[in-house]
């Protein structure tokens, strides 16, 4: 049976230009040592123009 983890992030968004962020890459590397895969992302708030700026990163494991 497979587990699943959720972990919320909010990007850094620049209303100008662009929604940043590296926050990400850590978390993946946590979740990783801890013996998780990285299974993807869901948009979990778009801005106004339509780019994400916050999303879940889902990871799971064996339960």
């Amino acid at each position: 049976m497979k587990k699943y983890e959720y972990v919320s992030i909010k990007l850094k968004n620049n209303v100008v230009k662009d929604a940043t962020q590296i926050l990400h890459r850590s978390i993946i590397d946590d979740y990783a040592l801890r013996g998780f895969r990285y299974c993807g992302y869901v948009p979990t708030r778009l801005g106004p123009s339509g780019k994400v700026i916050e999303m879940d990163l889902i990871f799971e494991t064996e339960a």
